[in-house]
């Protein structure tokens, strides 16, 4: 059967303690990497927020963001919101390559006509997310 690691009696994140009480989300990794976390919001250059749930086929946008963040790292999975709000959570595994900053340009650079429907994805915004379970 498997266990958690106890460290100190507190909380396990990638080999440190953190004692008592959080006063932020805790993130627990119980094997592998730590990963990056990223949320993003698909926009269009007008600040609109885009509904992006038809976008999951081959050649559409959300293959467009897909195979941007994968020039630099490898994608550990994904989620698209099933809802209005435009947000794609990702998370990679760890590399010094993404930041929320150089993400949000790379996604921003895809432009004004992505996929085969021409999603306008440069205004899109990203950040560091976390791992949220909503």
């Amino acid at each position: 059967m498997a266990s958690i690691a106890r460290v100190n009696g507190g909380v396990h994140k990638q080999g440190s303690a953190q004692a008592g009480a959080i006063s932020a989300d805790e993130l627990v990794i119980q094997n592998g990497p730590e990963l990056d976390f990223f949320k993003i919001i698909a926009t269009n250059g007008s600040s609109e927020v885009l509904d992006i749930r038809a976008e999951l086929e081959v050649g559409e946008s959300i293959e467009a963001i897909m195979t941007a963040i994968q020039t630099k790292a490898n994608i550990a999975m994904y989620q698209v919101e099933g809802d209005t709000s435009g947000q794609v959570s990702v998370a990679v595994y760890p590399t010094a390559a993404w930041t929320a900053t150089t993400l949000q340009v790379a996604i921003r650079a895809l432009g004004a006509s992505v996929g085969g429907n021409t999603i306008d994805l440069s205004g899109s915004a990203v950040t560091s997310s976390g791992l949220e379970f909503v």
